[in-house]
């Protein structure tokens, strides 16, 4: 049992490390990992964008994608996350669609490999993560709307050990103009393990959009303050040019023991005849600079 906790400790630390390099208390970090390149672009702020990455709400805050303009929209994602650590392959696809002109619901999936650990090299066994969420967003009214997703995470981190849970979240939207403000509770679930908590958090998103002839800027801020004591916060800025080019960037702060370290994120976008494709870059990480991840989504 000594040997097994060992190994569950030393896996929790490197295992995914560009998530817990510094993380004490928490497992299950790979729940708060960005699957969507729009967002990450921000740093992770926009949980309370509305049209942006709506493809991805069930991740995120489908609250928001109720008030989207499209019907249909679905996207994949690619990430090699933290090549100078782990070199993991991250892959994710997520759909959402309006059932009615209120109501939304969504569906996502993820999965994260570490090909470059070796933990036990007499098998073929290799690390890897794995998640699937489902969700649906409903607006009362043109300016409020409720959301809630629930899904499953799991992290094999030995070919006889793995950590999982189900949790759920819960989202408040206001939308109003130009003004998107978004607060909840996101992943509640109990401890898992040998007692680690989640990456739970109250999270208040808010986003304001600003029309300059062809140029639409949009800025972002996301907080969270998690039941484990740690906090993190996010600023991003979005700019759209004549709807069909995207520049985007933002910073992360995030406390010493948060789930995902602080970074800086830089990417843009192109958008035509309903399909965009997304890149982004991350830097000024110890943990997390080189990383990058592409998208491809589409909405009609």
């Amino acid at each position: 049992m000594k040997t097994k906790s060992f190994f569950l400790v030393l896996l929790l630390t490197l295992s995914v490390l560009p998530l817990r390099s510094q993380v004490r208390n928490e497992a299950l970090g790979v729940l708060r990992v960005d699957r969507d390149p729009a967002r990450a672009a921000l740093a992770g702020a926009g949980s309370s964008l509305t049209q942006t990455g709506q493809a991805f709400a069930a991740f995120y805050n489908p609250a928001a994608a109720a008030f989207s303009s499209s019907k249909v929209e679905a996207g994949l994602s690619y990430a090699s996350w933290s090549p100078r650590y782990s070199r993991a392959a991250n892959i994710a696809s997520g759909v959402s669609g309006h059932v009615k002109d209120n109501i939304v619901l969504s569906v996502g999936f993820a999965r994260q490999g570490y090909p470059g650990l070796d933990i036990e090299p007499s098998s073929a066994f290799k690390p890897s993560d794995m998640m699937i969420r489902a969700g649906a967003g409903i607006a009362f009214s043109e300016s409020f709307a409720l959301g809630v997703t629930a899904g499953y995470a799991q992290e094999a981190l030995l070919s006889d050990y793995s950590l999982s849970a189900f949790t759920v979240t819960a989202m408040a939207q206001y939308h109003a103009g130009g003004l998107n403000v978004a607060a909840g509770a996101v992943h509640l679930g109990g401890k898992v393990g040998e007692g680690f908590p989640l990456p739970s958090s109250l999270k208040l998103a808010a986003d304001y959009g600003l029309d300059l002839e062809s140029v639409r800027f949009r800025a972002a801020l996301d907080g969270d303050y998690y039941f484990s004591g740690n906090y993190s916060a996010a600023a991003g800025l979005e700019a759209g040019i004549a709807g069909t080019a995207f520049l985007r960037a933002g910073y992360r702060y995030a406390s010493k023991g948060a789930a995902v370290p602080g970074f800086l994120g830089l990417g843009g976008g192109v958008a035509l005849a309903g399909f965009e494709l997304d890149f982004t870059f991350l830097t000024a990480s110890e943990a997390l600079s080189g990383t990058w991840m592409a998208g491809l989504s589409y909405r009609f």
